[in-house]
């Protein structure tokens, strides 16, 4: 079970890992002043120490507030049923690229979740894949990520 004061303590270290990463590059490219005025780094790295400030902030808060169960083990498993396979759908996009990706996650959500018939899942697939290539690669001449199978087959 998840309680409200974890996931507050989550996001606050994930916006202030963000934060301080800005900072620290902001910091490599320059915020002091020069002949030319302040550095290309001064406002990310004000923008930066303003998250790292809003994410302490938070994190207080979350240390002095209890909160309720937020997500228990039903919660959990819908919230998985439904960002599983979108991080798989990710991950083939270098392999089968976006197109044939594309297909495949539709005809599996819509076949899974759904519970559509196989034959109308694939149909909704493939004729995804198919409105991908139209309207990107054929009409606006922009080549979507093709993955090894389309360099395996030269397209």
């Amino acid at each position: 079970m998840i309680t409200r004061r974890a996931l507050e303590i989550l996001a606050a270290a994930l916006t202030g890992a963000f934060g301080a990463a800005i900072l620290v590059s902001s910091i490599g490219i320059g915020v002091v002043w020069t002949t030319r005025g302040v550095g290309s780094g001064a406002f990310p790295a004000i923008a930066g120490a303003l998250i790292v400030a809003g994410s302490l902030y938070n994190l207080a808060r979350a240390f002095a507030v209890a909160g309720p169960v937020l997500l228990d083990a039903p919660r959990l498993r819908k919230i998985g049923a439904l960002f599983l396979p979108a991080a798989a759908f990710v991950a083939a996009i270098p392999l089968a690229g976006l197109h044939v990706a594309s297909g495949v996650y539709l005809f599996a959500v819509v076949a899974a979740h759904r519970r559509m018939a196989w034959w109308r899942a694939a149909a909704i697939g493939i004729a995804t894949a198919i409105a991908l290539y139209l309207i990107f690669d054929w009409g606006f001449q922009v080549a979507l990520p093709r993955g090894w199978l389309g360099a395996a087959l030269g397209l």
